[in-house]
């Protein structure tokens, strides 16, 4: 148990004494500009967007078209949502929307990767939604 607040100490003094050494440079100033125009989007986050939005549609057809033929909806949170299509339609347009403000804000601030990143899972996750759904709507036919 003694070795891990020395081993904490050392981490921290480590910086610390790397720093000092480099004290006798002379510091140097630089000067970071904002490009006037912001860097272009990669050309997959758009259509990500838009496959974000139609995976979406189809859930929400799927599930209500589902929980109207007697299916249940597995997923908790809009379980009870099922009979109300006007709240249901409102929070998968709302969780549609949080997601691509999600990335687009991350894409603002400079974490572009993760932008696309966040996109492609949540696409990832609709897709997977979306063929249970389509194999529970085949079964009921």
């Amino acid at each position: 148990m003694r070795l891990i607040p020395l081993v904490l100490a050392a981490a921290l003094l480590v910086p610390v004494t790397v720093r000092a050494a480099d004290d006798d440079k002379p510091a140097t100033l630089k000067i970071v500009t904002s490009p006037d125009k912001p860097a272009p989007r990669p050309p997959m986050l758009m259509p990500l967007y838009v496959s974000l939005a139609g995976l979406q549609a189809y859930d929400g057809y799927a599930t209500l078209h589902g929980v109207s033929t007697g299916s249940r909806e597995a997923n908790v949170l809009v379980g009870g949502l099922g009979s109300k299509p006007a709240a249901f339609w409102g929070v998968k347009a709302g969780s549609t929307a949080l997601t691509v403000v999600l990335a687009e804000q991350l894409w603002r601030k400079h974490h572009r990767g993760e932008a696309v990143v966040v996109m492609v899972m949540a696409n990832g996750l609709m897709a997977y939604v979306a063929a249970r759904n389509a194999g529970t709507l085949s079964a009921t036919r």
